[in-house]
């Protein structure tokens, strides 16, 4: 039963008088976007080349270089629990939003896990991080690539 207030298989919204669960189900996510294409942007101006963007591996990863198995997922503050002082607690439905931001942890522990025993070397970027220290972020993937290029 979800901890979420109302009834979303009978409430309607204002789209087109679709009920909640409706809509919600229609909503497709690849990820934040932002955050992306600013790592996407930062690699390119460092020239790393050899990724591949949203690849068909466990976890979807945000970014991948299938020959060298690495792996980047650049995880937002909010929904992945950061504690990074940006002060991104709920403030409405505060159990359900921990609840599921604890799901969240708990599924990345578990896709890191798993790729790792593939194989798979996993950078995860906080999303402040990136705003904060694109330059370090990037050096660190660049660390990893060579030393799977080494390896």
């Amino acid at each position: 039963m979800s901890r979420w207030p109302g009834n979303a298989q009978k409430e309607r919204t204002t789209f087109g008088g679709l009920r909640r669960n409706q809509l919600m189900s229609r909503v497709r996510s690849i990820g934040n976007l932002t955050t992306e294409k600013r790592l996407a942007t930062l690699l390119r101006a460092a020239h790393l080349t050899g990724w591949r963007r949203h690849q068909p591996l466990l976890g979807r990863p945000d970014f991948a270089w299938p020959k060298a198995k690495v792996t980047v997922f650049v995880d937002g503050c909010f929904w992945h629990g950061h504690n990074c002082g940006r002060n991104l607690k709920p403030r409405t439905n505060v159990q359900a939003w921990r609840d599921k931001i604890e799901r969240n942890q708990t599924r990345d522990r578990r896709t890191t896990r798993a790729l790792r025993e593939r194989g798979w070397t996993v950078i995860r970027i906080w999303e402040c991080s990136l705003a904060r220290k694109p330059h370090y972020c990037v050096d660190r993937i660049r660390r990893r690539l060579e030393e799977r290029s080494r390896a």
